[in-house]
């Protein structure tokens, strides 16, 4: 598939992302947050199972390579994924804090310490995996991957940036 990413791919990816935060904020304003969170995990489950299948057919990896990347992918999910695990909970403690009025230079202080260090901490496990994708995986094929992961965060950093109001400044 030239061209990376298909649009079927990233509609798919934007719509999921764009449910996530609307789901999200219409449970935490129910105040039922065991819904919530399973509503979130089943939705976080499902933009995992699009991203499995892009990067599936986007790198077309032989046999020999799939046998090596699938686990090392694995366990960089497991990294990342709890990564994304603090951001969904910051972002998800922002919206109820906005809903409820509840912002202060102190919680934005904190707010942005905690954003900026969740991005390097991802940035840490990317740089690395890097040596290690480049073991079982051709350089071209590496950067496709990681050309992939960058895309399929934009679409869904595009779909946050469009659902989650920037705070008002008194």
């Amino acid at each position: 598939m030239v061209g990376g990413v298909q649009f079927m791919g990233r509609l798919y990816l934007a719509g999921i992302a764009a449910v996530f935060i609307a789901v999200s904020g219409q449970l935490q304003a129910q105040g039922s947050n065991q819904q919530a969170d399973e509503e979130i995990a089943q939705g976080r489950a499902m933009i995992q199972a699009g991203v499995d299948e892009i990067i599936r057919k986007e790198l077309a990896l032989t046999e020999e390579e799939a046998e090596l990347f699938w686990p090392t992918y694995a366990a960089y999910r497991s990294e990342t994924r709890a990564l994304m695990d603090r951001y969904t909970a910051m972002i998800t403690e922002y919206m109820r804090r906005y809903d409820s009025g509840d912002l202060s230079d102190e919680y934005a202080r904190e707010l942005m310490e905690t954003f900026f260090g969740i991005k390097q901490e991802l940035l840490d496990v990317k740089m690395d995996y890097l040596p290690k994708f480049k073991k079982i995986l051709p350089a071209l094929k590496v950067a496709r991957f990681y050309q992939l992961e960058n895309k399929i965060e934009a679409e869904i950093d595009a779909q946050l940036a469009l659902a989650v109001p920037l705070i008002e400044p008194t």
